[in-house]
């Protein structure tokens, strides 16, 4: 009963395949959109990371509410699953689906773009711990929210606060507080990593 949520999650996963390709395929979409369309650099590192944040953060909060709202977590916490096992096990396995999801993404922008090997390697290692962080958030603001719809909105919100915080949208002044503040968030090493790949 250990990992009892966490294969859980992966044997759901392996019997959506309509749900996994659609996942694979939107974002890979957009950021060919993106690329193909020769957007500048710092503009497309702003859209990746933009796209990426809101893919793991959605990714994670939509299906905790959905499945509260059915009561589905509160029969598993039935069966004497601890909650901590629960949560953890499901954002490990959220944020790994994830990842691999979003790896024709990434794998194209290296491609597009001619990253070097430690661009390439940056922009993977950073876009995974992005995306734990992400998932984390999505699951804090679907356990704060009491309906698919609040979880959607706080969804958005948190997310865009901490993509401006992290200075996504903006240069901060160097010495200022926001420039500051920014190494404290995590989005800011995420964007980091995509600028590095893109070129920008």
């Amino acid at each position: 009963m250990t990992a009892a949520v966490w294969w859980l999650e992966w044997r759901q996963a392996i019997r959506r395949p309509r749900v996994n390709l659609f996942s694979v395929l939107v974002p890979l979409f957009l950021v060919a959109a993106v690329a193909l369309g020769r957007a500048p650099a710092p503009h497309a590192a702003l859209v990746y990371t933009m796209l990426f944040t809101f893919f793991g953060t959605f990714g994670a909060g939509i299906p905790w509410a959905r499945d509260v709202e059915r009561g589905w977590i509160h029969r598993l916490l039935l069966t004497g699953i601890h909650p901590a096992a629960v949560v953890l096990q499901r954002w490990a396995a959220s944020a790994l689906l994830d990842l691999f999801q979003l790896l024709p993404s990434l794998l194209f922008i290296i491609v597009v773009y001619g990253a070097d090997g430690g661009a390439a390697v940056r922009l993977i290692v950073g876009v995974a711990a992005g995306l734990f962080v992400a998932n984390a958030l999505g699951l804090l603001v679907a356990s704060i929210a009491r309906s698919l719809a609040e979880t959607a909105l706080l969804a958005s919100v948190s997310a865009l606060l901490l993509l401006h915080a992290a200075g996504v949208f903006r240069t901060p002044l160097p010495g200022s507080f926001a420039e500051s503040l920014q190494r404290f968030v995590p989005f800011h090493y995420v964007h980091d990593a995509i600028r590095a790949a893109v070129g920008a």
